[in-house]
């Protein structure tokens, strides 16, 4: 994705407690990268609603609001953003649950870092999508993979270095953040990687991820 430009980004942020608005407010403006905050919402429903009238350039949201479950919020997330696909989002969030964050990962817009990362970090993570990169912290990516790497591991006989490396790919992880998160060379992930294309027969990204789908619908079915 290109940068934004440097004029003032225009933020809308949404989350059930005034107080962590204001909170978000706060920490947004000491961020390097110019912004001004146009809309805050304590519901995925209101600020949905407002952003079809007053556009912004990113939203920083909780997955649910007020008197939302986390699967309205979602589904609501997910259709603000087939309407409104320039909207960069980051979905900043307290839950641990893979099958809460999974289906997030298929919008190309949509980031998500973890309210349980350290605060320097989720300014770096802001401060990367606000110049144009999506982000996946590497704490969201862990409770990603700790969801799907028994399923990954039944099917098929990798290591679990291997394992881990390919359900972090699945879950929208690059083989940078990868080697961050586990301390390793870029070089060494992305031996793993092709040591576990090999075992699953497949010769590029495309048919990786082709057989990610595949997994994902055999587990549905059983």
């Amino acid at each position: 994705m290109a940068p934004l430009s440097q004029k003032p980004i225009g933020i809308a942020l949404m989350d059930r407690s005034p107080l962590t608005l204001t909170g978000l407010s706060c920490f947004i403006g000491t961020l390097s990268v110019p912004s001004e905050i146009i809309v805050q919402e304590t519901s995925m429903a209101a600020v949905s609603e407002g952003l079809l009238y007053q556009p912004v350039d990113i939203l920083i949201t909780e997955l649910n609001g007020l008197n939302e479950t986390t699967a309205q919020g979602r589904e609501a997330l997910l259709s603000l953003c087939a309407q409104l696909p320039t909207l960069r989002v980051i979905v900043y969030t307290r839950s641990q649950k893979g099958e809460d964050l999974g289906k997030l990962l298929d919008v190309t817009n949509i980031s998500v870092v973890s309210r349980g990362d350290d605060l320097k970090l989720v300014g770096e993570f802001f401060s990367r999508v606000f110049n144009g990169e999506r982000v996946l912290s590497p704490l969201i990516g862990s409770y990603l993979a700790r969801a799907d790497s028994d399923d990954v591991s039944s099917l098929h006989s990798l290591t679990r270095c291997e394992n881990d490396v390919l359900t972090f790919l699945f879950n929208g992880m690059s083989l940078r953040e990868i080697a961050e998160l586990q301390h390793r060379s870029i070089k060494t992930i992305s031996a793993h990687k092709c040591n576990a294309m090999r075992k699953l027969q497949v010769k590029n990204d495309s048919e990786l991820f082709s057989l990610r789908k595949n997994i994902t619908q055999q587990f549905a079915c059983d």
